[in-house]
């Protein structure tokens, strides 16, 4: 489903600052360390007995976050049986999304926006412009998504440099700063 373009510019930004702050450089982005960085605990389903797997699974077939208490950290559960890796991936980032945007309701727009904030964070816009990406295979290759997420990506890339050409906004160019640092450094000059 459509959404204002404020909201996708609000997980554009979202993804920016983490990348920023954890000094992410590198494809594909290793969901289990950003984890790691953010104090996410990550959890398989297959650390439980069969019985409990299936309560898991009831609950998501994929992923889902439960909140810290006072008893344990903030923990995302995930499937590490899913039929692919690159599907296991994009739920464990749909799930950082509502850690680091501290969604407290379950809402079709909370998870519009996860979805966005997972295609985005494993293959952040501005970087494929800049690195001229066009094509699935290659998103799937080298960054680990899934070849439905890679679609919907390239059709974000598409649209975007249809509207605005390969303008990269400013609230994107500390990414490409991050990602870039030789030809940032060179366009400066």
């Amino acid at each position: 489903m459509y959404r204002n373009g404020s909201d996708y510019e609000r997980m554009a930004r979202l993804v920016i600052d983490i990348y920023i702050d954890y000094n992410i450089t590198s494809f594909p982005v290793d969901e289990k360390e950003l984890c790691k960085k953010l104090g996410l605990k990550l959890v398989p389903y297959s650390a439980y007995p069969e019985e409990t797997q299936e309560l898991l699974r009831k609950r998501s077939p994929d992923a889902f976050y439960s909140p810290a208490t006072h008893d344990t950290p903030p923990t995302i559960f995930y499937n590490d049986r899913v039929e692919s890796y690159e599907r296991q991936r994009y739920s464990i980032f749909h799930e950082v999304k509502h850690y680091v945007n501290n969604d407290t309701e379950e809402s079709v727009f909370n998870d519009d926006m996860a979805d966005y904030f997972a295609r985005y964070i494993m293959c952040p816009i501005p970087y494929l412009i800049k690195a001229d990406i066009n094509d699935e295979l290659t998103l799937i290759s080298d960054h680990g998504v899934s070849s439905e997420a890679a679609g919907y990506v390239i059709k974000n890339v598409r649209n975007r440099r249809a509207t605005y050409g390969d303008l990269i906004f400013d609230y994107e160019q500390p990414l490409i700063d991050l990602l870039f640092p030789d030809t940032s450094k060179e366009e400066c000059l």
